[in-house]
């Protein structure tokens, strides 16, 4: 019993002695793998959409580009890019990457609305709504809230409130979370004069995008029509401090 402790305390380094010395254990040698090139892709393609999130574009293109120099089929490499390029307000390069994404997967539609957000965003109205009322269409596509609420601003610009309001609502129930939904509920809600239901969304704004200047704004009316006088000020002193140029 102590013989048998003894070599089980030694380790694996010292092999057991038996008649035959073919039963000596000897350790392979480690034998390297390397990752395939879309795996490593995938990964800088990742790194990319982080350093994206955190608003550090240079760093950002730096691993998309590798990426690319991997695979040059990632139809989300190319995405980011589009959206780093909308951000640096480089339309005719976003477009280039959209294009890209598209080509490689025409029935994404994750790329399809940031593309439509995109085609918004420089007045190419008719292509950006069209794009909107396909992804809503889409009978297995569940993230559909940023398009609810893109056709509700544009049922809003051409006057037609209820149908925004129920944009809104489709918007919400699918991602109760979605801040530019939640703001323009508060908005609506306040026009209607139901001022406690424009108070309770424009708390969950707060909560979900922080105090920003156009929510301090109807903050500050939604607390004065219902005679919060007190949130009134205290929103007010919140705005002047994180706006002080505002007018």
């Amino acid at each position: 019993m102590l013989k048998i402790a003894l070599l089980s305390l030694s380790g694996l380094s010292v092999a057991c002695s038996t008649a035959n010395d073919q039963n000596v254990y000897t350790r392979p040698d480690k034998v390297a793998v390397e990752r395939p090139a879309k795996e490593r892709a995938q990964t800088l393609t990742d790194l990319g959409l982080a350093y994206y999130q955190l608003e550090k574009y240079i760093y950002a293109l730096d691993y998309l580009q590798e990426s690319l120099i991997l695979d040059a089929n990632n139809a989300k490499t190319y995405q980011i890019i589009g959206l780093i390029n909308m951000r640096q307000n480089l339309p005719d390069q976003a477009q280039i990457s959209f294009d890209k994404a598209l080509k490689i997967e025409p029935d994404n539609f994750d790329i399809l609305t940031n593309y439509a957000v995109f085609l918004y965003g420089q007045e190419r109205d008719e292509e950006a709504l069209s794009a909107f009322k396909r992804i809503v269409n889409a009978p297995f596509y569940k993230n559909k809230w940023t398009a609810y609420t893109y056709l509700g601003l544009d049922d809003l610009r051409k006057g037609r409130k209820v149908e925004a309001e129920k944009k809104f609502y489709y918007a919400l129930k699918i991602n109760k979370d979605y801040a530019p939904a939640l703001l323009e509920m508060a908005k609506i809600r306040y026009g209607k004069g139901e001022m406690m239901s424009a108070r309770a969304f424009i708390e969950r704004y707060f909560s979900n995008a922080g105090k920003t200047l156009e929510g301090l704004r109807l903050a500050i009316k939604i607390e004065r029509a219902l005679q919060g006088y007190d949130m009134a000020e205290q929103y007010q002193l919140e705005l002047k401090r994180a706006f002080p140029y505002a007018d």
